[in-house]
């Protein structure tokens, strides 16, 4: 896994526009599919501490990938969204990424890498609940 790991980020990294780290692209790709987010919400979805989320995100409003907006039902609070340069930006890149797919379905099939991909989403998803169980835990024990 590991290896895995370590050569899909190399080639994500090889792909990014100078302007991005791919944990940038990571907060990119959850405002895209899920949509607009609190700092609070993207700073526990990604397991990081307050300030550095505001920090990230400050980066990304920097280089115009995503803006600022306060919630409809409370202005206090405000949404982190992806920008149409945002998009352009991930949409590009994605796509750059799934040429990179191509050797492997060649030696695979179509039907065969698809089944991988989503054992491994799977795989992911039960990483990360295990993860989530364990931070509660370690939250517990602090009370």
């Amino acid at each position: 896994m590991r290896i895995i790991s370590e050569n899909a980020q190399r080639e994500l990294d090889n792909r990014l526009p100078d302007t991005l780290t791919s944990r940038q692209f990571e907060v990119l790709n959850r405002l895209y599919f899920v949509g607009d987010q609190t700092a609070s919400q993207l700073a526990t979805a990604f397991n990081v501490s307050a300030p550095s989320m505001s920090q990230m995100i400050t980066r990304l409003r920097a280089v115009g990938v995503i803006e600022m907006s306060r919630k409809s039902d409370d202005a206090r609070a405000k949404l982190v969204r992806i920008t149409e340069s945002g998009k352009e930006i991930l949409e590009s890149t994605v796509q750059s990424l799934m040429s990179g797919f191509e050797p492997f379905e060649e030696a695979l099939g179509a039907a065969r890498l698809q089944h991988l991909l989503e054992e491994l989403e799977a795989v992911q998803g039960a990483l990360s609940g295990v993860a989530a169980k364990a931070k509660g835990k370690d939250a517990d024990a602090e009370l």
